[in-house]
């Protein structure tokens, strides 16, 4: 029988954009393997197909489970980032899309199935076919919702390379630390918009900050809170993208993202909520 191992990285990838979380998504992992071992293996004609199936059938469930959590949950929700040391390009290029948090943040708006349907075909690349016997929807409907979910997101922007998107975070990071309005205001677009997640637990803006006046005003008046000097900046890759980690003098961590649009920062992500930062200390300890 295939050792289901072997297939670990492509169920958590799909298990994690499914959910938004790491645990989460090592828990379903883990419950897909446990039903593996359970199962007949004579019934088991393709070992892969089988495997998504399962996993994508428990995620489907736990989604809808966790609605009411999410519904009653202190102020803007936001995945649990996903951080490596270097802020190398993602080994995964091909999915590298589909890991971003704007992207994850629009997943959110679909319901569970929905969700299935259009991560499957559009970032793992799935047939109708495949699809339709996974969720249990014919392949036309599965289609349908596809199309729905393209329209309503519309195209994603182009993601600047590597080296650009390093460059604009690291501008952007020191205009916050130097405290210089106008440099920050120059960095954000019209539209941009800061979203702040601390899940009721540590001190964040319950509600997102729209227009880059407000945003980089925001920035400068945090510089208040530390009158020993702005914190260390630690540079990571969250989602596959430059981020930071920084850890305030009470002992809190801030892992922050950004969305970049034509040169400029178009969207600010800050997971404080310490729930979804157990990786971030590792990397970052006390």
């Amino acid at each position: 029988m295939t050792d289901p191992e072997s297939h670990r990285r492509l169920l958590f990838s799909i298990a994690y954009r499914m959910l938004g979380r790491v645990m989460e998504a090592e828990d379903m992992v883990q419950e897909t393997f446990l039903r593996w071992h359970r199962a007949d293996p004579t019934a088991i004609r393709e070992p892969q197909a089988w495997l998504t199936t399962t996993l994508t059938r428990l995620c489907i469930d736990q989604l809808r489970l966790a609605r009411r959590q999410r519904e009653e949950y202190v102020g803007t929700w936001l995945p649990e980032p996903l951080l490596a040391e270097t802020t190398a390009p993602s080994t995964e290029a091909d999915l590298a899309d589909s890991l971003g948090i704007a992207f994850l943040l629009l997943l959110e708006t679909l319901p569970p199935v929905d969700r299935a349907v259009f991560l499957l075909r559009e970032a793992f690349g799935h047939d109708y076919d495949r699809i339709a016997a996974i969720v249990g929807k014919s392949s036309a409907s599965c289609r349908q919702i596809v199309s729905r979910a393209k329209s309503r997101f519309g195209k994603p922007p182009a993601r600047p390379a590597t080296d650009e998107a390093e460059r604009l975070v690291r501008e952007f990071v020191e205009a916050t630390r130097t405290g210089e309005l106008a440099e920050l205001i120059r960095l954000l677009t019209e539209d941009a918009v800061l979203y702040s997640d601390g899940g009721g637990k540590v001190r964040a803006a319950l509600l997102p900050i729209y227009g880059p006046d407000r945003i980089a005003r925001m920035f400068i008046g945090l510089r208040r809170h530390h009158p020993a000097g702005p914190p260390p900046v630690h540079f990571v890759q969250i989602n596959g993208s430059p981020g930071i980690l920084t850890r305030s003098g009470d002992g809190s961590l801030t892992a922050m993202t950004f969305a970049l649009e034509a040169g400029r920062v178009k969207a600010v992500y800050a997971i404080r909520n310490p729930d979804k930062l157990v990786q971030a200390n590792r990397l970052l300890p006390l």
